[in-house]
């Protein structure tokens, strides 16, 4: 039995001392953890980091020139005399009217004008008078100036009602007291005023038809008799 007990504790003692053993052993394999996570630090100066560079612009595409053609070369003329401001030929026009009347008292007139548009709306101008005139057997003829100035009130249709006024100063033969056309001669001033209509054939020209009231018409010489009526005609000097 004490032998029995004796050889227990032998191979209790030999078993902890080679568990103990083996312990050790592992002990000494195994690295310590922390020691194998731990990273050496960099010495020495420190690496230079590369700056993102900016974008670069892509260039724009430069527009590929068009072929000129008649119908580009037009519009571009015409927007050019639009975008250029208007000259003072550019604002003037020339016309005038003309009259027949023939019987006992034959009146041929010829009034050419030339005009000035201050606006679009309102021109002045001045013009020349000639009348060739056959009355109680004499033939002569009268002839003087005139200024005048228009109005465009209003539209209608393709045109406008116009307002005119005149001042005609006409240098003429005149019937004396006997019945007759002597050869003395005298300036008449014959203002005329009145209403009209502007018939535009284009951008700018036009055709004018007046009604007019001669305010000095009881004077000895006058060759207008109320009402007087005229068709005259307006071409602008420029296209534009």
């Amino acid at each position: 039995m004490h032998l029995n007990w004796r050889f227990s504790s032998v191979f209790s003692v030999a078993l902890l001392l080679f568990l103990a053993g083996n312990f050790t052993a592992q002990a000494q394999v195994v690295p310590d953890s922390t020691q194998q996570q731990k990273q050496e630090l960099p010495t020495g100066p420190p690496m230079p980091v590369e700056q993102p560079r900016p974008p670069q612009r892509q260039p724009e595409p430069r527009p590929v020139p068009q072929p000129e053609t008649p119908e580009t070369s037009g519009r571009l003329e015409e927007q050019e005399k639009v975008d250029m401001p208007l000259r003072h030929i550019d604002r003037m026009y020339v016309g005038g009217s003309f009259g027949l009347q023939f019987g006992t008292y034959t009146n041929i007139s010829l009034l050419p004008i030339i005009g000035y548009k201050v606006t679009d709306k309102f021109s002045i101008g001045t013009g020349f008078v000639y009348h060739y005139i056959k009355y109680l057997g004499s033939a002569y003829s009268s002839y003087g100036g005139r200024v005048f100035t228009q109005l465009e009130l209003f539209s209608i249709g393709d045109g406008a009602v116009l307002g005119h006024a005149e001042v005609e100063f006409l240098n003429t033969k005149f019937e004396n007291q006997r019945g007759t056309i002597g050869n003395d001669r005298t300036t008449l001033t014959l203002p005329l005023v009145g209403l009209g209509y502007r018939q535009f054939i284009s951008d700018k020209a036009s055709v004018d038809m007046l009604l007019l009231y001669n305010a000095n018409s009881e004077v000895i010489g006058n060759p207008y008799s109320n009402p007087v009526i005229r068709v005259g005609f307006n071409i602008p000097l420029t296209s534009r």
